[in-house]
């Protein structure tokens, strides 16, 4: 039963995270990732993937900590950055039981760096490679709908630098 109420949620989440990549200003981007990260937490949690759990729950502290200051508009300092990325690395040795537990590890040093931009457009370069981690340990933990949502986050990302960010338009030569 907790397989398929993972599944279910797993739809939620897919919808926000999609949704976050599509965000215009920081201060959105990060209430989504919030929610995405609540909602991917208890996929995990209830398929018994306590790495991927541990990792979305501290990604749910950095997030609000990056709200708050995002609010105040102080740009995070490398010392709070580094000290996520020990968080993460603490989160991914307490509940490491496998090779494939590096996954969510490299995702959240992905995360970790991207979050702590100032803007959403340097968080989205940092958000194409992330989903991609996390594919290949949705496909291990059996988060089938998780995985579907890491391609859909991957093709957002991608969309939302065309549409938002003028990446990948050629120059005019127009004088």
């Amino acid at each position: 039963m907790d397989f398929y109420i993972a599944q279910g949620i797993s739809i939620l989440t897919a919808v926000v995270a999609i949704l976050s990549m599509q965000m215009k200003s920081m201060k959105w981007v990060l209430i989504t990732q919030i929610a995405a990260n609540l909602l991917a937490s208890s996929t995990y949690f209830l398929l018994d993937s306590f790495s991927g759990a541990g990792i979305s729950l501290v990604a749910i502290i950095q997030l609000v900590v990056m709200y708050i200051l995002n609010k105040k508009e102080i740009k995070p300092n490398k010392i709070l950055v580094i000290l996520f990325i020990v968080m993460y690395f603490v989160c991914w040795i307490i509940n490491f039981k496998s090779f494939m537990d590096i996954f969510p590890f490299l995702a959240a040093l992905c995360f970790a760096l991207g979050i702590s931009q100032d803007n959403a457009k340097s968080f989205r370069v940092y958000g194409l490679i992330n989903p991609l981690c996390w594919l290949v340990y949705d496909v291990y933990s059996l988060a089938l709908i998780n995985s579907i949502m890491r391609v859909g986050i991957f093709l957002s990302g991608l969309i939302a630098m065309i549409r938002l960010d003028n990446r990948f338009k050629k120059k005019s030569n127009n004088k």
